[in-house]
């Protein structure tokens, strides 16, 4: 059921034209963390291995995480992607785009950051281990 909502959520069009090239499913998607963590922290996160290349800080690339379970104002099944950019050797990252899709399709958010404020890494937080997780390379769990 996790999977389908996953591969779902991924291959679902964009809503908004701010939107498009944030949401784009094709790529690489790979799973970042083991199902058992994914159910303790409740996200499926994916690093669109495709999506990696020099830019930003120094690495750049989309990131798609979707909610095992309601969080805030998110319901369940909402995927969030974001562009993101960090500079392994410095430990600084930065988002430059995020876009929050609901189950059915529609946008519940998005922004575009024209400067983002790079900000030091916190190897040992979920988010932390992600960016770890693209320093280190992407590899297929």
């Amino acid at each position: 059921m996790r999977r389908a909502l996953l591969l779902a959520a991924l291959a679902a069009a964009p809503a908004t034209a701010a939107t498009v090239e944030l949401t784009v499913a094709t790529g690489q998607w790979v799973q970042v963390f083991p199902n058992d963590v994914e159910r303790a922290t409740g996200r499926s996160v994916r690093v669109d291995a495709a999506s990696v290349a020099a830019g930003g800080l120094g690495v750049q690339f989309r990131q798609a995480a979707v909610l095992l379970r309601a969080e805030g104002s998110y319901p369940y099944g909402t995927t969030i992607y974001a562009l993101r950019s960090v500079n392994c050797a410095a430990g600084l990252q930065a988002t430059y785009q995020w876009s929050a899709v609901g189950p059915s399709g529609a946008v519940l958010g998005t922004q575009t950051i024209a400067s983002p404020t790079a900000q030091q890494i916190h190897w040992d937080t979920q988010d932390g281990k992600v960016l770890k997780f693209v320093c280190q390379g992407i590899l297929p769990r």
